[in-house]
C-alpha cells in the first residue's frame, strides 16, 4: 500500500498472476467500503494495457517502478 497524501488515506495495491486478474474480491471491497475511505485501488499483473473500472486502476507490474510517493503541493508524484 502506499501513501495517498491528497485524500489522507491509503491506496492499496494487489499484484495478481494470470488471465484472470480482473478477479479481486479484497480490493474490491476495500474501495467498496465507504467506511474505510479509500477512494482507489490498484492492481498489478501481466496485462499490457491500462484500464480503469470503477475505483480500480489495472495496470502491468512493471508500472510499479514508476510508484513515487514524495509529497508536493499538489499531492504525491507519479512518475
Amino acid at each position: 500500500m502506499i501513501d495517498d497524501y491528497q485524500r489522507l488515506t491509503i491506496a492499496p495495491i494487489e499484484v495478481k498472476s494470470g488471465k484472470d486478474y480482473k478477479r479481486h474480491v479484497a480490493i474490491s471491497r476495500l474501495v467498496s467500503t465507504e467506511d474505510y475511505g479509500i477512494h482507489e485501488g490498484y492492481v498489478l499483473s501481466n496485462a499490457r494495457e491500462v484500464e480503469r473500472s470503477g475505483g480500480i486502476v489495472y495496470m502491468p507490474i512493471y508500472y510499479s517502478m514508476f510508484f513515487d510517493n514524495r509529497l508536493t503541493r499538489r499531492g504525491p508524484v507519479y512518475i
